[in-house]
């Protein structure tokens, strides 16, 4: 039995050992496993750099250089639009109102009707008046009767001379008479024509400021004609703009930023005082568009004063329309670099104004570039700041071949 413990006891002891050597075999195989899946991630790694380096490479780009701003530089000021012929109807009788037919925004024309005053009085009025002249009439052809038969009584020398005259003086003050209820009834005929409120011309109501069973009075303002086939529009300028302005110069209306329209200059509606800022350019609309209505607010593309034009000039540059970048609500330009031996890109932020008619696909820069400096033309998303570049030659520019 003891021997038998024995070779049971080395048994194990071998078998151990076994399971000791294989365990650490493992652990070693693990090892040399992660030791090569590092050694080919720091592979990878090591290549990114050069797929960027491969695709940073050199692009081609089209350019043109900034000229020096030549256009009369202009600006927008705000302005109202207001119809073109626009009456405040009322009536100069008193009465109530009895119907008002017209509502805002109808389209009338001219002597349609558009309010009734109560005209029973009016009417009463002219039935006393017509009866005045009916009896103006009668006593005047009576007192010319008498007349003709005591002028041929004085020829027969029945009687004296006065009788005549103071015949032919009655008769005279009688036609005197009859002409007074002859012109008391014109007037009366005419306040029954102010009961009738018609249109002076075709155009729309804008507004009815009374309504039917209102009493109303002499002037009072019943309703709003306007006529919208030609519109005026009113801009508040100073006298020094007002100054380089003559009448009949064409200007631009814009709504939206979008131009719109051309306006006609009238006049220029002074202020009070010469050296107040209430002046107003009277702009006429001949043929406006059917978006521009009373009362929209609008802008007018305008001249600068020579002073401050001057001024701008020393600052403003004139660069190509295709050259601009829009990124929301700021605008860039691609600007060429030649420090260095490879021409680099720089991206340069810039402020603009708005460009007058006839620019030339110019856009005036205010802020952000010199006259000269050369600006990268379509650009396209891939080009970035900093990038080297090629330079196109100008004269392979599609528009000047």
């Amino acid at each position: 039995m003891k021997a038998l413990s024995l070779k049971t006891r080395s048994l194990k002891t071998r078998s151990l050992k076994a399971w000791s050597h294989s365990q650490r075999a493992g652990a070693a195989g693990l090892l040399l496993i992660a030791l090569f899946t590092a050694g080919g991630l720091a592979g990878c790694s090591d290549q990114a750099p050069e797929t960027t380096t491969n695709s940073d490479e050199t692009a081609t780009v089209e350019v043109a250089e900034t000229v020096a701003w030549t256009h009369p530089t202009t600006r927008q000021l705000p302005g109202v639009v207001s119809p073109g012929e626009r009456a405040l109807l009322s009536t100069r009788v008193a009465g109530t109102l009895t119907s008002v037919p017209a509502a805002p925004g109808d389209a009338v024309a001219k002597g349609e009707l558009l309010a009734t005053v109560d005209a029973r009085e009016v009417e009463a009025a002219i039935a006393a008046a017509r009866e005045n002249v009916t009896a103006a009439e009668a006593a005047v052809a009576q007192a010319r009767l008498n007349s003709q038969r005591l002028h041929r009584l004085y020829d027969e020398d029945l009687i004296a001379r006065v009788r005549t005259e103071q015949a032919d003086v009655k008769l005279s003050e009688l036609k005197a008479q009859r002409q007074a209820a002859q012109s008391e009834l014109k007037a009366q005929r005419a306040n029954l024509d102010y009961t009738r409120i018609t249109a002076p011309f075709a155009g729309h109501v804008s507004e009815t400021l009374m309504d039917a069973g209102s009493f109303v009075g002499p002037g009072q303002p019943i309703v709003a004609l306007e006529q919208r086939h030609r519109l005026n529009i009113d801009v508040p300028v100073s006298r020094e703009q007002a100054d380089i302005l003559t009448a009949g110069q064409r200007l631009a209306v814009l709504m939206g930023g979008e131009r719109i329209a051309e306006a006609r200059l009238v006049s220029v509606i002074p202020a009070l005082s010469d050296q107040g800022t209430g002046q107003r350019l009277r702009l006429s609309v001949e043929t406006p568009p059917a978006r521009l209505v009373p009362g929209h607010v609008v802008s007018v593309t305008v001249p600068i004063p020579p002073p401050k034009r001057q001024q701008e000039h020393t600052t403003r540059v004139g660069v190509p329309q295709e050259a601009l970048i829009r990124r929301g609500q700021l605008t860039g330009v691609l600007v060429v670099e030649a420090s260095t031996d490879t021409p680099t890109l720089q991206l340069r932020w810039i402020k603009t104004a708005t460009p007058p008619a006839g620019a030339d696909n110019l856009i005036p820069v205010t802020q952000g570039l010199a006259v000269g400096e050369r600006v990268v033309l379509n650009p396209v998303p891939s080009l970035r700041d900093g990038q080297a570049v090629s330079l196109q030659s100008t004269a392979q520019r599609p528009e000047e071949k």
